[in-house]
């Protein structure tokens, strides 16, 4: 098995490298990590590139990105370095149309603060079809509820749940769902290696949001990872002030690295990087 340690300077870069194991390409380059998912090309996070070190050029970057992806609808990288901030250096990408994210990346060193499952609410990893279907019905009607459209984002979905189910077949990834008798109310995945583990799109229905349900499944994801690897480090990469930051804040969860993403989405496309959790 690969060890991010020896690909990515950066947790969080190592956390996107996890996410993408059994289902992704990567090749290491001296200046550049490429990340390949062929059976997804739209998922532009996982068709990406990861520059090492902070040096900004618009161009030359550009010209790689299109170099490793000659089909390529969509343009995203990053940069492996820890601290970077969205700076003047930047203004190229923005005068070009590129859309430029600074997400914070959390993580857990120190104790977690637990989080007890709401009285009439049961945790429990997704298992069946009809698990699943829910899983993704929940996936596609918050993204609705964000202003996504239903028809495309639906199909994303589905075509990156098919993929997380292997993953989950594999034995990197787990993901849990809190129920209301047979209703999914909310739900969360969790890959995990020894290194590092990776918190991934904490969802909550409307009608059961702060009731400390989300909480209560960080707590299991962490339970879940560190039962296999005590020393893992689990890790979200979100906006510290966004709604998912506030509750991984709230477990104990503390901001560890910055990255900086570039992207050129393709025209007319609904889909955004998403907020990780």
């Amino acid at each position: 098995m690969r060890d991010e340690r020896d690909l990515a300077a950066t947790l969080g870069v190592q956390s996107n490298l996890l996410v993408g194991r059994g289902v992704s390409e990567i090749e290491a380059h001296p200046d550049r990590i490429v990340l390949r998912m062929p059976e997804e090309p739209f998922c532009w996070s996982g068709n990406m590139v990861f520059f090492r070190g902070d040096k900004v050029d618009p161009e030359v970057q550009i010209a790689q990105f299109r170099k490793d992806f000659p089909r390529a609808a969509h343009t995203m990288f990053g940069w492996d370095t820890p601290n970077m901030t969205i700076g003047a250096e930047h203004s190229a990408f923005t005068d070009l149309g590129y859309e430029l994210e600074q997400m914070d990346v959390l993580s857990l060193t120190g104790p977690l603060n637990r989080a007890a499952v709401p009285e009439g609410i049961v945790i429990r990893p997704i298992v069946s079809e009809e698990d699943w279907e829910q899983v993704i019905a929940l996936q596609i009607d918050t993204a609705v509820e964000q202003g996504y459209d239903r028809d495309s984002f639906g199909s994303y979905t589905r075509t990156r749940f098919e993929a997380r189910r292997h993953q989950v077949k594999e034995g990197s990834l787990n993901w849990f769902g809190a129920f209301d008798g047979n209703l999914l109310v909310a739900d969360l995945g969790i890959y995990r290696d020894a290194v590092v583990s990776r918190f991934q799109e904490v969802e909550t229905r409307p009608s059961h949001r702060k009731r400390g349900i989300c909480a209560a499944l960080v707590t299991t994801g962490v339970d879940w990872a560190k039962a296999e690897y005590p020393a893992t480090v689990p890790v979200l990469q979100a906006f510290s002030d966004g709604p998912a930051g506030r509750i991984y804040r709230r477990c104990g969860f503390e901001h560890r690295e910055t990255l900086v993403m570039a992207i050129l989405p393709p025209q007319g496309t609904y889909e955004r990087p998403e907020e990780d959790a």
